[in-house]
C-alpha cells in the first residue's frame, strides 16, 4: 500500500530539511561581518610626502587582517592633483599600507577609499615642505613612514586585486559540503528503509 509509505516519508523529509536549514544558519560568518560593515582608513605622512594608511574596522577598531583593495588621491592648494594610486601593504604592521610615489612639496588634501573587504574611507591634510631624498626641516611634527620602492608597488591607477577569502572561506565551503553530503545520505537511507517496508509484506 503506498499511503502508509507516504505518511512515513513526508514527516522524515520535512525533519531533514529543517535540520539542514538549522545547520546552515549556524555556519560561521565571514571576517567582515564579524568586525562590522565599514573600514576606517587613517592617513599619516611626513614632511617628505611619504604616506602611510592604516586600515581598521569602524566597529571594534581592530586592524583589518585581510588584504585591502584601496586607492589614494590628493589635491594641492594650488589645484594640482595626483593619483589615484593603489595602496600596497607594508610589513611594519598588520593593516598598514603606503603608495609608491611621495607627494611633492605643497599643502595637500588627501583622500583614500577602499572597496574590499568592505567599503571604507579616510581624509586628512598634509603639508609637504621637503623634496624627497633631502633632509626634512626640524620643525616637522608628523610621524615618518618607511618608503616603498616603485618596483614593489603596482602601477598608478590600477587598484590592487581583491584578496581571496582565505582559510575562513575554504573551511566554510568544506563544512557546507559535508553537511549537504550527510543530509543526502540520510534521505537515501530513509528512502531505502521505506522501500523495504513496502516490499516486506509482499514477500
Amino acid at each position: 500500500m503506498p499511503l502508509p509509505s507516504l505518511r512515513l516519508l513526508r514527516p522524515l523529509t520535512a525533519a531533514l530539511l529543517i535540520a539542514l536549514t538549522t545547520l546552515l544558519s549556524l555556519l560561521p560568518t565571514g571576517p567582515a561581518s564579524a568586525h562590522g560593515d565599514t573600514i576606517h582608513l587613517e592617513i599619516t605622512g611626513n614632511a617628505e610626502g611619504r604616506l602611510t594608511v592604516t586600515a581598521t574596522w569602524d566597529e571594534d577598531h581592530h586592524p583589518v587582517d585581510e588584504k585591502v583593495a584601496a586607492t589614494l588621491q590628493a589635491t594641492a592648494a594650488d589645484g594640482r592633483q595626483v593619483g589615484p594610486w593603489a595602496l600596497t601593504p607594508l610589513d611594519m604592521a598588520q593593516g598598514t599600507y603606503t603608495v609608491a610615489v611621495p607627494l611633492p612639496p605643497g599643502t595637500w588634501q588627501i583622500a583614500a577609499e577602499s572597496a574590499f573587504p568592505a567599503i571604507g574611507a579616510g581624509r586628512t591634510t598634509l603639508k609637504v615642505t621637503a623634496v624627497p631624498g633631502r633632509p626634512a626641516p626640524s620643525t616637522s611634527a608628523t610621524t615618518p613612514a618607511p618608503p616603498v620602492s616603485a618596483s614593489a608597488a603596482p602601477a598608478p591607477g590600477h587598484p590592487t586585486a581583491a584578496a581571496g577569502t582565505g582559510d575562513d572561506g575554504s573551511s566554510s565551503a568544506l563544512l557546507t559540503a559535508a553537511i549537504a553530503a550527510a543530509v543526502i545520505a540520510a534521505v537515501i537511507a530513509a528512502l531505502l528503509i521505506t522501500r523495504r517496508r513496502r516490499s516486506g509484506p509482499q514477500e
